[in-house]
């Protein structure tokens, strides 16, 4: 058996025109070829695919059943010649992108809306380590893109740039002992128990803003927000979490004395600097730069 794409573009262009005069105007060829090509691919499979008797030519139960495995098969050969054209044209066949806690999807949202239009038919791998496990990531190539909360420790094999600032509120539940307070000292802050993001790794990243020695280490900053919900502790998370919990009543900020102004911390968009992106991860980087870019002005205002 020695089936050939033209021989399924003849018979789906028979089916859905109701005569091979149809399909082969409409595939430009002359009838005989069309007719020929049906002819030859119904000896090859041994079935009759469609029943001449009347004036057109009419798809038979096999042909039917048939057809429609034609449809997959040609969708799967466009699709390989789709991912051919974007290789050829010098884009990458996988893309990762590693982002510090998957909280921060909504804001990168439309960026991979727009993304998944320009590269349709590139795959792309989001993953969603914490700290030093997304600097590793970068680290050993398995990552081509970060975003990532700035970091203590600069490597010098990456290169990153600015995507702005987070604010990120010290809060705790309504029925915690530190609400009721008026400003709260470090060591107010020192005798309750802090809820703190980590990685996998641990390390000295994590350890940055730790005040109290009673710690629950926890993996996303979303999990963290719903412990601090519960009572179990307070803790610092991304004020772009907090609006719906805020308005509830299901959280509170803290006033804390020692700090003059609200908490922030910067986020950066990282790669290795020996590892050079392709056309999907060169897009890609712009168009988060632009983008944060866009949402910073629009704050500002």
């Amino acid at each position: 058996m020695n089936l050939s794409l033209e021989q399924l573009k003849a018979l789906l262009a028979a089916a859905e025109t109701g005569s091979f005069s149809a399909a082969a105007r409409r595939l430009g060829k002359a009838q005989s070829v069309v007719s020929t090509a049906i002819a030859n691919l119904e000896i090859d499979l041994g079935l009759e695919l469609f029943d001449r008797s009347g004036r057109y030519p009419v798809l038979t139960a096999a042909g039917e059943r048939l057809r429609v495995e034609a449809q997959s098969v040609l969708a799967s050969s466009d699709q390989l010649q789709a991912v051919a054209r974007e290789l050829h044209g010098g884009v990458e066949p996988r893309l990762t992108l590693a982002i510090d806690d998957g909280s921060q999807l909504p804001w990168i949202g439309e960026v991979l809306e727009r993304f998944a239009c320009e590269f349709p038919m590139l795959e792309l791998e989001l993953l969603f380590p914490m700290l030093e496990d997304l600097t590793l990531l970068l680290q050993e190539g398995r990552a081509h893109l970060g975003i990532s909360y700035e970091r203590l420790q600069q490597d010098p094999a990456l290169a990153f740039h600015s995507l702005g600032r987070l604010n990120l509120p010290i809060i705790a539940a309504p029925t915690h002992p530190l609400a009721s307070k008026g400003p709260i000292g470090l060591a107010e802050l020192k005798t309750a128990r802090q809820l703190m993001v980590t990685g996998r790794r641990g390390g000295v990243e994590r350890e940055r803003f730790r005040f109290s020695p009673n710690v629950w280490w926890v993996e996303g900053d979303g999990a963290v927000l719903e412990l601090i919900k519960r009572g179990l502790g307070w803790g610092s998370v991304p004020e772009y979490l907090l609006q719906g919990p805020l308005t509830r009543g299901e959280v509170v900020k803290l006033p804390v004395a020692f700090l003059d102004q609200e908490w922030s911390m910067g986020i950066e968009l990282l790669w290795q600097r020996a590892q050079p992106l392709g056309a999907a991860g060169r897009w890609l980087k712009e168009a988060l730069i632009q983008h944060a870019r866009r949402e910073q002005v629009g704050r500002a205002s």
